[in-house]
């Protein structure tokens, strides 16, 4: 099944700089995929694109075979109930603990709190967090943090995880217990994109590389490498 798809897709901004140029990628279901480039190359506004923060100028975009660019704006909060997504910046609530900071993302949705009580406890599990449900975000390390965002976008169980830049602001041993996550999330059966321009996780994850330059997919490997 394809997860996502992009066909002839093409975003040009304002000040006429194209960000995308009529790119066309299919991701499959359960995959991993690195998205390389320099800063600029387009990368973050290929995942602003999946959770429709932006709009395509051109082109159609389908998550799951549906067309997200006819969407109606009513329905984009349904939309990102789908998909989780990690950022560098943290973007955790200071005055809420760990275990508030990943149930808001619940009650966001509606869900009761037999549901919040039952999930939150296990995702923190997952991430290794399950005995700092109680601490703030000031009480831990970067690492930490970042561990938190992945429970906050994963408790849910998106079918589909973004990741823009998750470990930029990390440690190279933090950084590899991240991607540790992520590979075991994945394994799940969770799509995973990651836009990142580390080469040394690239190279040491060895999974699909997409790389693009100037809006455009210049390179498409299976198991491949960022860089010599």
């Amino acid at each position: 099944m394809n997860m996502i798809e992009f066909r002839n897709v093409s975003k040009i901004y304002e000040n006429e700089t194209a960000a995308l140029r009529d790119i066309n990628l299919v991701i499959k279901k359960g995959e991993f995929v690195f998205l390389v480039g320099p800063s600029g190359s387009g990368k973050s506004t290929f995942i602003k694109l999946l959770i429709k923060e932006i709009s395509a100028t051109n082109g159609t975009i389908f998550i799951a075979n549906r067309n997200i660019c006819t969407l109606k704006t009513s329905r984009i909060p349904q939309l990102r109930r789908n998909i989780g997504c990690i950022f560098q910046d943290y973007k955790l609530l200071s005055d809420r603990t760990i275990f508030e900071n990943i149930a808001f993302a619940l009650e966001v949705i509606g869900k009761p709190n037999y549901i919040i009580k039952a999930q939150v406890p296990q995702v923190l599990k997952l991430v290794g967090l399950y005995n700092k449900m109680d601490s703030y975000p000031y009480q831990l390390s970067g690492g930490e943090q970042q561990r938190v965002c992945i429970a906050r976008a994963f408790v849910n169980r998106p079918p589909i995880l973004l990741a823009d830049e998750p470990t930029g602001n990390l440690d190279p041993a933090t950084s590899e217990g991240i991607m540790k996550l992520l590979s075991r999330i994945n394994l799940i059966g969770t799509t995973v994109v990651m836009a990142t321009h580390e080469r040394s996780i690239v190279n040491a994850m060895r999974r699909r590389v997409v790389e693009m330059e100037n809006g455009l997919i210049i390179r498409d490997q299976k198991r491949g490498v960022y860089g010599s």
